[in-house]
């Protein structure tokens, strides 16, 4: 104990004489650190602080204040239903809506990173509200956002144990399938917080998050927003369309769920190489493809769009529901390549 102390107090001394680690530049290597939040202690006003893991701290809710006033953010508040907005006029929505996703990327974090192996969309008859990631039970589900828990607790729809967050722009984030439950409704929580741990519970076949975004109780694809192979966050502020809504996403509290995932989803959960990993998805890709083959052969050979004044790569993807690298590969450009006016980009 003695050595370590001395070698801690020569090392001070040495750093403070040689003068070269400054107060700057001390805090600029603290700042470079991840900022996950990963505790909470009481402080003598009754406020909370929250610890992260980059050895900063912050009160916890200091904008609750600000937030009581936020209508996007209190009303059509239910903590026992998982739909919230039965009684909203969908009729009065815009038809597009530019929405503050985050001041900093800092405000964001993936909820579990790696690969979607179920996508948002139409499966035949039915639609599947979401991604599906997969991972291993107990692995960490941090929140997106900062936000307030609207709903946990078990759901007997499909979702399992199910976590939904209300942000403070009026998005939602579902997290579904979950085998324990890190919050309770009400809570607070900022983003990167553990809200929950992956599970399998529900209508599930295999472990996974079941994650979806949602804005007055519709759905749109969580992939337009996030890249969650990478980790990263795609717009800050970001053009949500009603054209993207699915209006019809809240008449049902029953998470669909598809049977022909068993054996994939099963897979991927246990899975712990790359090759295994590449195999489940190169199955649910062939399978997907399968499902829709009919609907692509029927459609048209191409779809164009033709380059206006403000458009960029990341809004002609959202509008013909499609991504950025789609776009690209087909017309052989890069994400950096200037758009020119009149330009005719194959987008389908």
């Amino acid at each position: 104990m003695k050595i370590k102390n001395t070698a801690i107090l020569l090392f001070a001394l040495l750093t403070f004489a040689s003068g070269e680690v400054s107060a700057q530049r001390a805090q600029l290597m603290l700042d470079e650190l991840p900022s996950i939040p990963f505790d909470t202690l009481s402080a003598e006003n009754g406020r909370r602080i929250i610890i992260t893991s980059n050895g900063t701290w912050r009160y916890l809710n200091e904008d609750i204040a600000e937030l009581k006033n936020n209508k996007l953010f209190y009303n059509h508040w239910d903590t026992a239903s998982v739909f919230a907005y039965r009684d909203f006029d969908y009729d009065k929505m815009p038809d597009e809506l530019e929405i503050k996703v985050v001041e900093s990327l800092k405000d964001f974090c993936v909820p579990v990173k790696g690969n979607v192996y179920s996508s948002y969309g139409r499966r035949g008859r039915s639609k599947h509200n979401g991604v599906d990631l997969p991972k291993p039970v107990g692995t960490p589900i941090y929140a997106a956002f900062d936000g307030r828990v609207r709903y946990s607790k078990y759901n007997t729809g499909g979702y399992g144990y199910m976590v939904i967050l209300r942000h403070p722009n009026g998005l939602e984030s579902w997290y579904g399938h979950l085998c324990r439950l890190g919050v309770n409704s009400g809570d607070y929580v900022k983003a990167g917080q553990i809200i929950g741990y992956v599970g399998n519970t529900g209508r599930s076949y295999g472990s996974h998050l079941h994650f979806e975004l949602r804005y007055c109780d519709q759905t749109f694809d969580p992939e337009f927003l996030i890249d969650f192979q990478n980790g990263r966050l795609k717009y800050k502020v970001f053009p949500l369309k009603k054209s993207y809504l699915d209006i019809n996403s809240h008449a049902s509290e029953l998470l669909q769920e598809y049977e022909e995932n068993f054996a994939i989803s099963t897979l991927l959960a246990h899975a712990d190489d790359s090759v295994a990993i590449r195999a489940a998805l190169a199955q649910q890709a062939d399978i997907e493809s399968s499902q829709t083959g009919r609907e692509t052969l029927r459609s048209e050979q191409a779809v164009y769009h033709v380059v206006k004044s403000g458009d960029i790569l990341g809004r002609i993807a959202i509008r013909y529901g499609t991504t950025i690298d789609k776009i690209c590969k087909m017309n052989n450009i890069s994400r950096n390549s200037i758009l020119r006016l009149g330009q005719r980009l194959r987008v389908k």
